[in-house]
């Protein structure tokens, strides 16, 4: 069979829409656990290859011996997972496909090792150190300003994420972390990963990021670095949650609303340094800013396209894909998209988050989908499956999420909460 784009770890949900939306001549290297998964049953044994991404050797001379088999050259290697980078830039290397170097993936892994990088090439990030304790994490809290924020070196999203102003509420956030961090240990994003600045391997599970709070808007955005340009992609804003675990995003906005006076040629020079500082000359990436009296302050970078409800958002307000996007430039083909005529939040998804813990019972969205200016409507739930709470996990809490068309000031958090009573949840509590 031929090949267009080999496709490095995912997860079968993502492997089913990519297949089914893009190409029948994607290949994906995914998980041996994902084995049976009934999602992945439409596809081809062709266009699968299961191996145990842990270890990259296997996982090398499977994907060799298939390709081999098949008589299969990929015209493009492709990760949309931060744990499976890694493992993207060997095989690329492997059969001379361009990706990432091993070396820059490695320092934008660790979210200490980034601002420290940063920081030393002038970027404006918040102030950072990797701690272990909680005596170090008082030292820190106590140095700068008693006002922080506590995160995994390595995770995502808003997945133990606190924010601290004052001992107690520290206290508590750094017993959390020390019991929650190692049963992460089976985890793709909390395994050990290369340490960049050399020694043992950091263990995600065992230290974690103690940085300062910075105050602003935040945002997120996916650009591409090419020819030593900075093109970007498409730009959202963040609204998070007040409701629920410190970071938690309620909603993404299309296109954001920065604040007044601030200069996207700024944004562009920063993410210029930022890139080359860590060692990357060219990629897709996508990062997270907190716009702070004008400037924007880079909270994290990585070489793969934003994922969330953002690439369905910026589908439906403008018809860019930026996952087809993305699968056109790993194989040579980028042209940089129109900026979209359209006022400051036009659009936005509102994520529904589930209100206990248990098993779903019913789940259903009609009076949602009804409403004139509700676009698209996408359940990650079923009746059936279980719905877990932080701390013990921030994924399964979701229920899905809606894109709507916003009209000039609409109140989207109030917005989030009313369409949420649409919705028909039953979610029988565990005994």
């Amino acid at each position: 069979m031929s090949c267009s784009v080999l496709i490095v770890g995912t997860t079968p949900d993502y492997v089913a829409k990519l297949y089914e939306r893009y190409s029948k001549s994607l290949l994906f290297l995914t998980d041996l656990r994902f084995q049976e998964d009934p999602l992945l049953s439409p596809l081809p044994p062709s266009s699968l290859i299961f191996a145990p991404l842990q270890d990259a050797e296997t996982a090398c001379r499977k994907t060799r011996d298939a390709l081999t088999a098949g008589r299969s050259t990929p015209e493009g290697i492709a990760c949309f997972d931060c744990d499976s980078l890694l493992l993207a830039s060997r095989l690329g290397s492997e059969l001379g496909l361009r990706f990432p170097t091993w070396e820059a993936i490695a320092r934008s892994r660790s979210k200490f090792e980034t601002k420290k990088i940063w920081s030393a090439h002038g970027v404006a990030s918040p102030l950072a150190s990797i701690v272990s304790s909680l005596r170090e994490t008082l030292g820190f809290f106590n140095t700068y300003g008693r006002n922080m924020v506590l995160k995994p070196i390595s995770g995502s999203g808003s997945e133990l994420l606190f924010h601290c102003t004052d001992e107690p509420a520290l206290t508590q956030a750094v017993k959390t972390l020390e019991e929650e961090l190692p049963k992460r240990s089976r985890n793709p994003l909390f395994r050990p990963f290369p340490n960049p600045a050399g020694g043992s391997p950091i263990d995600p599970c065992r230290c974690w990021v103690a940085e300062e709070f910075i105050s602003g808007p935040e945002f997120s955005c996916d650009f591409v670095l090419q020819d030593e340009k900075i093109f970007f992609i498409r730009e959202t804003g963040k609204i998070k949650a007040t409701d629920k675990p410190f970071g938690s995003v309620l909603a993404y906005t299309f296109p954001p609303r920065y604040p007044s006076g601030f200069q996207k040629r700024i944004l562009k020079e920063a993410l210029k340094k930022a890139t080359n500082s860590l060692g990357f000359d060219w990629g897709f990436f996508m990062v997270d800013y907190i716009v702070n009296q004008g400037t924007p302050m880079l909270l994290e970078l990585t070489p793969r396209p934003g994922g969330d409800s953002i690439p369905e958002l910026v589908r439906a307000a403008t018809g860019l894909d930026t996952l087809a996007l993305y699968l056109d430039f790993v194989q040579g083909r980028f042209r940089e998209p129109e900026e979209p005529a359209l006022a400051p939040e036009s659009f936005a998804s509102l994520n529904f988050f589930a209100p206990k813990e248990g098993r779903i019972e019913v789940l259903d969205g009609t009076g949602v989908r009804a409403l004139p200016h509700v676009k698209e409507l996408f359940f990650k739930k079923k009746p059936g499956d279980r719905v877990i709470l932080p701390p013990k996990d921030y994924d399964h809490r979701l229920l899905g999420y809606c894109i709507l068309e916003a009209k000039p000031g609409l109140d989207l958090m109030a917005e989030t909460q009313r369409l949420q009573k649409l919705l028909e949840v039953s979610i029988e509590q565990d005994a």
